[in-house]
């Protein structure tokens, strides 16, 4: 059978169940450079916010330190703060640094996809999966944040790749065959403890390896290749054990998370790929509806075929095998979990699945066959996501954070002023009872140098936990000997600055000014 030039998926390549890598890297290379280099636009204007202060704060400091507080606190980004503890050590902390590597980990998910993807459909579809990718909402969030998220997502991409490779190798010797398959546990492996919600993504190629046990349950070399999921994902899943216990021994950490509610499904149709965009979002889930309709259709179309000899192709899985199970287990999955045992549902927690929610739109872009159609479609959604993109570039874009701003005022009154004795009290933080206002001089620390903690007791690095221990402002008065200048940055919604102010006219000093930015007050007393 020829496939037409305009369908979304080629039967000889399906068949052949090989990526042509040498006809693909090309796309892949500025389809990722594009992933980039968007996401990196602009991203340090936003300003840093409590998620990106845990990273700061877990990763500058000594590996025992970072590793005694991993046996408390926050092992699921264990792996991932040991690789952002490697590239400070490299080039330093900033806040651009600090989202730099996410944005090049979006570029690498982008570029894998238009790979994933061209190993079974056109290189139109290739690309427009891949740039779609690039512009979903949550994609342009993640890579503009220093966390983890992006790298969930190209993990995810390179765990579906091993998968669909050592699937391919159903014909090769059992030997090379075992090979494949360990390294797929190897990635499962890595995957799941950078983030332990990746072993959903498992789950999701058990299902698909199912789907095709049950297309072709009499192949020998297709249950070969169920078997040898089975026994990488089963030898995954006992090696993970410790650190899968070590995990739910930490889940108080995740309290947070609010029960499983109607609201929930805003969660999952617009929050979770396409972050505050509705628009976004009934555009998105138009095309993916589209596309899975169409390589419904080009399956049943090529299973038409296996009456006249089947070849490979039916022994390699579809892309719609492939990108409809990595869409859908997921997601149930965590809720499942959450209604049943724990709350464990954020709508950003499922960022890996973005992939394949753009391989869907790519194929139902291309599903609308002419080319001015697709061109005018894919204005539509950069017309769609421009608005969301332009606001997570935004001074306070995160959680309404201003600490950039809290910074840039505190270093440019301490210039002015030429404070040499100055201290500093930190109050609370709002929406994180466990920590301070020292999570601003975390995440800018140039800011805050030299500046006196006057009710610091244990500093975070040596607490055992992200966040340092402090005494009662009571309990230290005698360290404010010697100090002409106090600031006070506090919370607005826990108003600390009656109490202080009080405390600090009995300690000689007096009130000179005081600034409002958004959630935080910044006070200055002088004796």
């Amino acid at each position: 059978m020829t496939a037409p030039t305009s369908t979304a998926v080629r039967p000889e390549i399906v068949r052949a169940g090989r990526i042509p890598v040498k006809r693909g890297y090309r796309d892949a290379l500025m389809v990722g450079l594009f992933g980039t280099l968007l996401t990196l636009a602009w991203s340090w204007q936003a300003s840093l916010w409590f998620d990106e202060a845990a990273t700061v704060s877990a990763t500058m400091r000594s590996w025992p330190e970072m590793w005694r507080m991993l046996q408390t606190i926050d092992a699921v980004h264990g792996l991932y703060y040991a690789g952002m503890h490697l590239w400070f050590d490299l080039v330093g902390y900033t806040p651009f640094t600090l989202r730099l590597p996410s944005a090049v980990a979006v570029g690498i998910a982008a570029a894998l996809t238009v790979l994933l993807v061209r190993s079974r459909a056109s290189r139109r579809t290739a690309v427009l999966a891949g740039i779609a990718f690039c512009l979903l909402p949550r994609v342009t969030w993640m890579g503009a944040e220093g966390r983890s998220y992006a790298l969930t997502a190209a993990l995810a991409v390179t765990m579906t790749l091993v998968f669909l490779a050592a699937w391919r190798r159903g014909p090769a010797p059992r030997r090379i065959r075992l090979v494949w398959w360990a390294l797929y546990g190897a990635t499962a492996i890595v995957g799941t403890v950078t983030f332990i919600y990746l072993a959903f993504l498992v789950a999701a190629h058990g299902v698909t390896a199912l789907w095709m046990l049950w297309l072709g349950r009499r192949d020998r070399l297709v249950r070969s290749s169920v078997l040898g999921w089975a026994l990488g994902a089963g030898a995954a899943a006992v090696l993970l054990l410790p650190f899968a216990l070590s995990v739910v021994r930490q889940s108080g950490q995740v309290s947070w998370i609010a029960p499983i509610s109607w609201g929930s499904w805003r969660g999952v149709f617009v929050t979770q790929w396409f972050y505050l965009n509705p628009l976004f979002a009934v555009a998105g889930w138009a095309l993916v509806v589209v596309g899975l309709a169409t390589l419904v259709i080009t399956g049943r179309r090529l299973g038409r075929d296996r009456s006249a000899g089947a070849g490979a192709g039916d022994r390699n899985p579809s892309l719609l095998a492939v990108a409809l199970p990595w869409l859908v287990v997921p997601t149930l999955g965590v809720i499942g979990v959450s209604a049943l045992v724990s709350p464990l549902y954020s709508p950003r927690y499922l960022t890996f699945c973005a992939p394949a929610v753009a391989i869907l739109i790519g194929v139902g872009l291309d599903a609308l066959r002419r080319r001015w159609l697709i061109v005018v479609a894919l204005v539509a959604l950069v017309g769609l996501a421009a608005p969301q993109f332009v606001a997570q570039r935004q001074p306070e874009a995160k959680q309404n954070s201003s600490w950039s701003e809290v910074a840039d005022l505190i270093a440019g009154e301490r210039a002015a002023h030429r404070d040499e004795n100055a201290a500093i009290i930190y109050g609370p933080v709002r929406q994180h009872p466990s920590a301070t206002t020292r999570v601003i001089a975390y995440s800018y620390p140039d800011a805050f140098a030299g500046l006196i903690d006057v009710k610091l007791k244990t500093p975070a690095a040596q607490s055992g936990g992200l966040w340092e221990t402090r005494y009662p402002l009571d309990e230290v008065t005698h360290r404010f000997v010697g100090v002409d200048a106090v600031w006070l940055v506090t919370s607005d919604k826990q108003d600390w600055r009656p109490s202080v102010t009080e405390k600090m006219a009995a300690l000689g000093y007096r009130l000179v000014e005081e600034w409002g930015l958004t959630g935080v007050n910044v006070l200055r007393y002088e004796r």
